[in-house]
């Protein structure tokens, strides 16, 4: 008998970073929306709202979507989450900069943000699930202990 599709861990992580990365869609697009309104530019409101989003989206994926219940890890989790959220803000800066060459129409510079890290969502998926957050094994008793 086969089993359904849903009843696959694999599947059922993917389905809940999904919804986390909508949540998280929502709070950085709310965000943007809002910068936009009360910055000159594009690219700095688009900054802003990336590192305010960040926050709630490493959260998130590190308790919910992958049931991580230790202590956060600078080194191994923080620091390499945001340089992911980095490399977004980079590419979604590139493309919300054309755009606000181009016009002042805050959907399209809504839709060039979600453009330029819908580029990076895949991949993420496959290094949170491997590296950041994946079973590590047992710790090296010569590591010093996270920070947090």
């Amino acid at each position: 008998m086969s089993t359904g599709l849903l009843e696959k861990p694999i599947v059922r992580k993917l389905v809940r970073y999904a919804a986390a990365s909508m949540v998280g869609v929502v709070i950085g697009q709310t965000c943007l929306f809002v910068f936009l309104g009360v910055l000159d530019s594009g690219v700095a409101a688009n900054a802003l709202a990336v590192a305010v989003s960040s926050v709630p989206a490493y959260l998130i994926n590190r308790y919910w979507v992958w049931k991580k219940s230790s202590r956060n890890d600078l080194r191994r989790e923080i620091v390499p989450f945001w340089g992911m959220a980095f490399l977004g803000l980079v590419l979604s800066s590139i493309t919300v900069s054309i755009a606000d060459d181009r016009t002042d129409w805050k959907p399209a510079l809504m839709a060039a943000n979600l453009a330029g890290f819908g580029v990076l969502w895949i991949a993420k998926f496959f290094v949170l699930d491997k590296v950041l957050f994946g079973d590590a094994g047992p710790p090296d008793p010569l590591e010093p202990p996270p920070l947090l």
